[in-house]
């Protein structure tokens, strides 16, 4: 808060721009229970540049739900069903992937694949697919089939196509502050925005056609969108005093936000369409970083009433204010479970990590650095990003939200922060 207040005197110049660059995944944390699952490189696999299986690989260990290997034991290499041996994999190996490139017409690959579940001595095929994939897509259909498998294997949908939204910042540049959105591995990154002054809390929209930021181009804290496809802006608020923290409802109809416009920060919520405001605390402490519940009818909050800060929650029904954490001496940035099972936070138990709170109280130390930011939930609860610093930048790390693995990303240019996880994207 001390920050935003002193640097609202500051002046933003924005230039909207297009550009692409790669990011590449380091796997920091290891897997120490899961489900195995083997995923047998792909063949034709030297046409592509695209590496579908080590893609569906790096897909699923990252859920920690599944520990997958490339069981080398092959008297010779399986890329279809019927080629699979259940005595060439380890024991307790549940499921097999195998699958075929080969080069289709007008540029395009044909990609087919299979999954097979192990049972006993048998080797039974359990589904797969074909598709034409255009080369400019093949790493997008590769999170595809990793949605496929994760789904059929689980019960549960998949989020690996899904983007994330962040701030990347280049200390020394003449455009420093960058809002970036990528791939949720961070591949094919573009810039939407770079500016000469801070650019913060981006957020997605539901049906990711938007992200919500705060700048700084009048001289004070304004929240603003930013169409993902055309660039185009379009200011949400511009009131005296602080605005920011936006966040976008589950239905995508209103927004929560910061406002100080009458003297202390406080929680408020714009209705998108009739741009009605709605003042949801009124307390001498400090209110910030909502975040909606997961069903929307209510917003968690952080609030310092209590002498330390702690997270609360406000009830859109009752408009009653009820304590949620206790954990530690502080909590902070609220991320809701999409399921409504709990909440992920930074906890200061020492220094400041990830952690998550079911709703029956009990808490789990997802992290073990100190130094941990803005946790952002992937919209089937498995996964969760955050920012933290490591050898001396801060970058974004993924941990599955059980805690068995952690991946960090590469962090390219400069610095990364302020992750937001897109909802399911809608095609």
């Amino acid at each position: 808060m001390n920050l935003l207040k002193g640097i609202a005197g500051a002046v933003l110049a924005c230039v909207c721009v297009n550009a692409h660059a790669e990011l590449n995944l380091e796997i920091t944390g290891g897997i120490d229970s899961g489900r195995k699952i083997t995923i047998v490189p792909f063949g034709g696999q030297n046409l592509s540049s695209v590496n579908l299986s080590d893609i569906v690989r790096n897909d699923l260990s990252r859920t920690g739900i599944f520990a997958p290997s490339t069981n080398k034991n092959f008297r010779s290499l399986p890329h279809r069903a019927e080629e699979v041996r259940a005595a060439d994999f380890e024991v307790g190996t549940e499921a097999v992937v195998v699958g075929e490139i080969s080069a289709g017409s007008g540029g395009k690959f044909v990609v087919n694949y299979t999954v097979s579940e192990l049972v006993g001595s048998e080797a039974r095929k359990k589904f797969g697919f074909r598709a034409e994939v255009p080369a400019s897509k093949m790493r997008e259909y590769a999170h595809i089939i990793s949605d496929a498998i994760f789904e059929k294997l689980t019960g549960i949908k998949g989020a690996f196509n899904t983007k994330i939204a962040y701030i990347r910042t280049l200390f020394g540049s003449k455009y420093p502050y960058e809002l970036c959105i990528s791939d949720y591995d961070g591949a094919n990154e573009v810039r939407l925005l770079v500016s000469t002054q801070p650019l913060m809390s981006p957020n997605w929209s539901p049906d990711g056609r938007h992200v919500a930021y705060v700048s700084f181009q009048n001289r004070r804290a304004e929240i603003y969108s930013i169409d993902v496809s055309t660039k185009n802006i379009t200011k949400i608020t511009s009131l005296p005093g602080l605005n920011s923290n936006p966040k976008w409802s589950p239905d995508g109809q209103r927004m929560a936000m910061v406002l100080s416009k009458d003297g202390n920060p406080e929680i408020y919520v714009l209705n998108l369409a009739t741009k009605g405001l709605s003042r949801i605390t009124n307390n001498p402490a400090i209110d910030t970083e909502p975040a909606w519940t997961a069903s929307g009818d209510g917003l968690y909050f952080v609030s310092e009433r209590g002498g330390r800060a702690q997270i609360y929650k406000y009830s859109m029904n009752s408009g009653s204010v009820s304590k949620v954490t206790g954990h530690g001496s502080k909590n902070l940035s609220p991320a809701a479970m999409p399921d409504g099972s709990g909440l992920v936070m930074i906890s200061q138990n020492g220094g400041f990590s990830v952690g998550r709170q079911d709703n029956n109280g009990g808490f789990y130390s997802l992290s073990n650095t100190g130094l941990d930011e803005s946790p952002s939930v992937a919209p089937n609860g498995t996964m969760i990003i955050y920012s933290t610093v490591s050898g001396g930048r801060k970058g974004l790390t993924i941990v599955s939200s059980d805690g068995r693995s952690k991946t960090q990303l590469d962090k390219g240019r400069g610095e990364m922060s302020q992750p937001s996880w897109s909802y399911f994207l809608r095609k």
